[in-house]
């Protein structure tokens, strides 16, 4: 519109110029039209980063409007009093959550540590396959910018990934009974936060049965429920399997493609190739990952004494075998007694080097004969010694 009101001027500029014969007020008002034209067009160029990449929302009069700006020039006339944009980052972020500490049923302390990648903005095409709207990529940047922008969206993932995190590592209903589930559970641990994350934006599974106990069961080859999993739904799950057999065929295969769909979710975002997004804070959840579930404080130094022990044990038992292994080995070979051959190993292993000195005259004289034949130099240090 501006423009065509300068041009307009700059017409009537002219017309009165050539009525009136006077070029020097042509000359004049072409000079000044043009320069006006000018400042108008090269104040209202607004250019949209692309690297790194961002998207711009349209203000108009101040108010942010539904609208999409992307990459390169744009005009905004009269900006920035009348037309503005606001820029927004759009690149992936990747967030590490500090340490989480949980504690199981069994008041074991778990170390937890989680990753998110996330991208302000929404994918252009919906989980059903169609495509997004301008309207609702651009509803989507103003809630991101709503939450606090980069900052603020880490800050709403910390505090509800922590809430929902410790309410499942303590829950006796979908959480584990342990430590010993807690470090196997994993995906377990993924399902239950990652709909904590998304919430209403996820596919809904119609059933009162708990999503991680659904995705045990439909797996292949099938998984074994957890300890507080058997009370309810049986061993072998054979009381969720009466549950199931409930149901019209029909729902029951609708209930397993809900299920399967979620675990192609889960699947996805564990891979880095989600592109779910999170309405209320306006991002896509590209990846969640949880690197590691540790056991830690005292509990970990109980079980770590506990394997040392059992580890010593198990090299004891190792080392006795070979003893009474190459014990009958000499026993046959040298036609000794057992007495005689078991002295002879242990010499060799060094362990009776110093009762040798101090008891010597226990030796028989066979075995000192024997001794003589197999180490002619042992005992000649012996003596030394």
């Amino acid at each position: 519109m501006k423009t065509i009101a300068s041009v307009s001027a700059l017409l009537v500029i002219w017309s009165s110029a050539i009525v009136l014969g006077n070029y020097t007020h042509f000359w004049i008002g072409f000079s000044v039209s043009t320069v006006l034209t000018l400042f108008f067009v090269y104040y209202g160029i607004r250019v949209v980063p692309a690297d790194p990449p961002h998207r711009a929302i349209l203000v108009f009069l101040g108010k942010r409007l539904k609208a999409v700006l992307y990459e390169g020039w744009n005009w905004l006339p009269l900006s920035p009093f009348i037309f503005d944009a606001i820029q927004v980052r759009v690149v992936k972020v990747n967030q590490d959550l500090s340490e989480q500490i949980v504690r199981t049923p069994d008041y074991a302390a778990l170390s937890v540590n989680i990753s998110i990648t996330w991208t302000a903005g929404r994918p252009d095409n919906n989980l059903d396959g169609t495509k997004a709207s301008e309207k609702d990529k651009a509803e989507a940047l103003i809630e991101f910018l709503n939450s606090g922008e980069e900052e603020g969206v880490k800050t709403i993932f910390a505090d509800v990934i922590k809430d929902r995190l410790r309410a499942w590592a303590y829950s006796f209903q979908e959480g584990p009974a342990d430590w010993r589930e807690a470090t196997a559970s994993r995906d377990d641990a993924v399902a239950v936060l990652l709909k904590a994350i998304l919430g209403d934006d996820l596919p809904s599974i119609h059933s009162d049965i708990p999503t991680p106990v659904l995705l045990k069961y439909f797996n292949t080859p099938r998984l074994k429920p957890l300890e507080f999993e058997m009370k309810k739904y049986g061993k072998n799950w054979e009381k969720l399997e009466e549950l199931l057999k409930k149901l019209p065929a029909d729902e029951l295969d609708k209930l397993q493609k809900q299920v399967e769909e979620r675990r192609s979710i889960i699947q996805k975002v564990r891979q880095g190739n989600g592109f779910f997004c999170k309405k209320a804070l306006g991002v896509t959840i590209n990846r969640f990952t949880i690197n590691e579930i540790v056991l830690v404080g005292k509990t970990a130094d109980a079980v770590e004494a506990r394997a040392q022990e059992v580890y010593e044990q198990e090299a004891d038992a190792i080392e006795i075998r070979n003893v009474l292994k190459r014990t009958q080995e000499l026993m046959k070979e040298l036609s000794i007694s057992a007495e005689q051959a078991l002295e002879v190993v242990q010499t060799e292993r060094g362990k009776v080097a110093k009762s040798i000195k101090e008891g010597k005259l226990n030796i028989s004289p066979e075995t000192r004969e024997m001794l003589k034949s197999l180490f002619p130099d042992l005992l000649s240090i012996l003596r030394k010694t």
